[in-house]
């Protein structure tokens, strides 16, 4: 087992400071999109860096990257890894920690040439954050999980075609199959973005689910009417009554669904929008985390129950849809056994966590086994330039992941 002591903490830091020469802008911040001049420029540094540390690199249809160990043939794999592409602004550590983290475990393992049944991969991701095209599109490609769209119909914000953006990009003849069959067990590490570890001390987060994200769209109709001349009975403000759900919705997420789920309106649009004109019609987005099925199926009948009680005090009609759903994601047993007893060895403390933002790894859980390993951010800060991740809780991130690929490949 590996140590902290074993931990190369040099050689990581010296990539992280030279990934974060490339897509920075004067803000501090970073703008990788997906197969942009800086992007590209990223995924070819982790390109020439797994070469380097003697694994077998290449490309998938998709523009993911991947690094294998050799002589283990085409036996499933042990895979980790994250995403090298940005939010708009973002920092350094969403994604590529991952992907640094994952290379630098892969790489101790071969230097010190520990045997093991399973190959290790490393792979990057990418268009996880979706500020390009669609978020997780990579991992979603490479698993053939994309639902209800095709390659072909996919465009980027700006309006280029998905296939046009992978075609200009200049990318080596992919050589890496999908990974449907492919993959024995995967592990992302990642920062929690969140304050829970660093308020509590503790190094290394055991992820325990990934809460299903709901995005609901509710839309209220009334009446229009003026602001000043109609009486209060005499209305029927939208306005008014998504203000009421709103502030209800707060009150579930913190009282009956506490540290069950994160529910949240992020988004807004009231009609006719005037000064002086009661809100006939008013729209808006309820966004709830759900860590288990239990409490998605509970939130859905909450929100329906709430929704229709204060239109109907409203004197309101409402509809309302679901653009997206995804299935909470419950962590194996065996990968949070193997994630505890890789830090454990290596004289880290770790606690149980969920995670209530979306990773690769959700996607990849509909191929395979899954586990998550989250490292200290400060002050729970993410998508800023203001994102950091103490050196010292990256090194515990190094030992504890490659700890687990050795458990999990063996």
């Amino acid at each position: 087992m590996i140590t902290l002591a074993d931990v190369d903490r040099q050689r990581i830091m010296q990539r992280l400071d030279a990934l974060a020469e490339i897509g920075r802008a004067d803000s501090g911040g970073f703008y990788r999109y997906t197969f942009s001049e800086a992007h590209i420029a990223a995924t070819q540094m982790i390109a020439g860096w797994m070469t380097a540390a003697s694994l077998e690199t290449g490309y998938d249809r998709w523009g993911n990257l991947y690094g294998r160990t050799r002589g283990q043939g085409n036996k499933p794999c042990v895979m980790s890894g994250s995403h090298l592409d940005s939010v708009p602004n973002g920092g350094n550590y969403d994604g590529p920690l991952g992907v640094l983290t994952a290379l630098e475990a892969v790489q101790t393992v071969v230097e010190r040439g520990i045997s093991l049944k399973r190959p290790l991969e490393v792979v990057s991701f990418i268009e996880e954050e979706g500020a390009s095209f669609i978020g997780l599109l990579g991992s979603q490609l490479a698993t053939n999980q994309l639902v209800d769209t095709i390659p072909e119909a996919i465009t980027a914000f700006d309006g280029t075609p998905f296939l046009d953006a992978l075609h200009a990009a200049r990318l080596p003849t992919p050589t890496v199959p999908d990974l449907n069959a492919r993959v024995a067990s995967f592990v992302e590490l990642h920062i929690e973005q969140g304050k829970r570890l660093e308020a509590a001390g503790i190094p290394i987060g055991v992820v325990t689910a990934i809460a299903g994200p709901t995005f609901m769209t509710v839309d209220l109709q009334g009446k229009s009417d003026h602001a000043g001349a109609t009486a209060y009975a005499d209305r029927r403000d939208t306005l008014l009554a998504a203000a009421e759900i709103i502030t209800a919705v707060r009150e579930l997420g913190t009282t009956r669904f506490d540290g069950r789920a994160h529910m949240t309106v992020g988004k807004i649009n009231a009609h006719p929008n005037v000064t002086n004109v009661v809100a006939g019609r008013t729209t808006f987005d309820i966004d709830y985390r759900a860590a288990d099925a239990n409490t998605q199926a509970e939130i859905d009948a909450a929100l329906l129950d709430l929704i229709a009680t204060i239109a109907e005090k409203h004197g309101l009609t409402y509809t309302h849809h679901t653009s997206q759903r995804v299935d909470p994601t419950a962590i194996p047993a065996h990968i949070q056994k193997a994630i505890t007893d890789g830090a454990s060895a290596a004289g880290i403390e770790s606690t149980g966590i969920i995670s209530w933002a979306a990773h690769d790894a959700m996607i990849m859980n509909g191929v395979t086994d899954i586990g998550m390993i989250f490292v200290p951010c400060r002050d729970g800060r993410s998508h800023t330039p203001e994102e950091y991740v103490e050196p010292d809780d990256i090194a515990a991130g190094v030992a504890a992941l490659t700890n687990t690929l050795i458990a999990l490949a063996t």
